[in-house]
């Protein structure tokens, strides 16, 4: 084994020990949309209101190991970042060596996509390692001619669309590097590439059945999304480009896309090594700079592009800038680490500042917890998602947990509220917000509990209104 290579599975190594003692370390607590996707665990299904059902299942894998703890939602976060690295460095050594794989996989390793994609349990984590496995087993099938492969390829490309559906793109783009390719155009007229998606879409036809029954309302989510805002919006275009520039970091942003640049021309004449990377990351980041320009799109929306763009923005001739972008990025993840540090600094107000939403629902959960022992036992209602969640999760609640009014979610598909006939509620609200009046209509008495109010080191980092109802007689 090589030099660079021992370094880096020594460094793959270290870092995936570190993700797991930080999970355990942490001060922050599940964000709301891992205490969410852990509701999704408690009932498996083959799709969910906003998402196909990956998270889910990894998710429910995790609690099986060691129960319904923080540390064991998260368990698969790591371990799919190492093993996407894995994908990512040999991927990149089989297209340049390993001398352009380890710098890449250092670059990427100093970028705060690697504490994000390692920390948290998103539908990111299983969505980049599929991407990222589907482009080293293209390019193995490619090198090596074996059919295997193409059906390996698919099976992980089926598994990518059920982690999200933004895995379709990457279809396109491997179609469009075939086509560009004028060495690789034969396989356009082979079989095993198309039995290969067949396969694919055999993977995902369950959830697309499980579509059908209700309404297609996942891919009618998505499609909101998409829609959200119409008209040009030069604003919404300069966030999202901020928001990459963190996230890669600056220097790092500026190589890759100095990398795009320089293999575009390469790409279209049909350069076989830079052409995969090439289209693997433009066509993604591509559209993502296009629905910024008429509303907003999420920062990580654009991360799957990075896996082929990090190797493009390695190339020999970078040597300098790619050392100079590692001590950057080390520096950036240093602040990232210490945020709570920043907090003094900040002009943010306290419940805005970044950190703050990973902050307080533990206690908010022990004080659910407490009330609903003194009550006897009250279910839970509300109006907002990510806090019903929290309280599932922290107030061990679920599935006593149901939502009425506020936006769209898992919980109004679940129903369930019927039950809960004759029975009272504890209703958990935002500070200072008013019971809506369809709460009180649908009691026999309502009253007032308390305002509750986390606080670290003098600082109210959240607050709450919470109701206790008698008497429920349907909403």
């Amino acid at each position: 084994m090589m030099k660079k290579e021992k370094f880096f599975w020594i460094i793959l190594g270290l870092s995936l020990l570190w993700f797991v003692l930080y999970l355990y370390l942490t001060p922050y607590d599940l964000s709301p949309d891992e205490a969410y996707y852990w509701t999704w665990s408690k009932r498996l299904s083959l799709g969910y209101y906003s998402k196909p059902p990956m998270v889910a299942f990894l998710i429910r894998l995790g609690t099986l190991m060691g129960g319904d703890k923080a540390i064991f939602v998260r368990l698969f976060a790591p371990i799919l970042w190492a093993l996407s690295s894995l994908c990512f460095f040999y991927w990149a050594r089989g297209l340049f060596g390993v001398e352009v794989a380890f710098k890449a996989f250092l670059l990427s390793l100093f970028t705060l996509l690697t504490p994000l994609m390692g920390f948290f349990m998103t539908i990111d984590a299983p969505l980049v390692f599929f991407w990222t496995l589907t482009l080293f087993l293209f390019s193995l099938a490619l090198k090596k001619g074996k059919p295997l492969y193409f059906y390996l390829m698919g099976l992980s490309f089926g598994l990518g669309l059920l982690s999200k559906y933004t895995m379709a793109i990457l279809g396109v783009s491997l179609f469009l590097y075939l086509l560009f390719t004028p060495s690789l155009r034969p396989y356009l007229r082979r079989k095993e590439p198309y039995l290969g998606f067949l396969l694919a879409l055999g993977v995902f036809l369950p959830h697309f059945l499980w579509e059908s029954k209700y309404g297609f309302v996942a891919f009618r989510h998505t499609a909101s999304l998409l829609k959200k805002g119409s008209s040009f919006d030069p604003l919404s275009f300069v966030t999202f480009l901020g928001s990459q520039f963190l996230l890669l970091t600056p220097l790092t942003f500026f190589l890759f896309l100095k990398g795009l640049w320089r293999t575009f021309k390469e790409s279209l004449k049909g350069d076989f090594s830079y052409g995969l990377p090439f289209w693997a990351s433009s066509l993604l980041f591509l559209v993502c700079c296009l629905k910024s320009l008429f509303g907003p799109c999420y920062a990580n929306w654009g991360a799957p592009a990075y896996v082929g763009g990090l190797i493009l923005a390695s190339r020999p001739e970078n040597r300098r800038l790619l050392f100079l972008s590692i001590l950057i990025g080390a520096f950036f993840i240093g602040l990232a680490y210490n945020a709570e540090s920043l907090r003094r600094f900040s002009h943010l107000s306290p419940e805005d500042f970044p950190t703050s939403r990973l902050l307080g629902w533990r206690e908010l959960g022990e004080e659910v917890k407490s009330l609903r022992r003194t009550f006897g036992d009250p279910f839970i209602l509300g109006s907002d998602r990510n806090i019903l969640s929290e309280v599932a999760f922290y107030g061990e609640a679920f599935p006593r947990v149901y939502q009425y009014g506020g936006k769209e979610s898992q919980f109004d598909l679940w129903g369930g509220l019927e039950r809960e006939k004759g029975k009272g509620a504890l209703i958990v609200l935002r500070s200072n917000k008013k019971l809506p009046s369809e709460f009180e209509k649908s009691f026999s008495q309502c009253t007032f509990l308390k305002d509750f109010e986390v606080v670290k080191k003098g600082v109210r980092i959240k607050s709450f209104s919470l109701y206790l109802c008698e008497d429920f007689k349907g909403l």
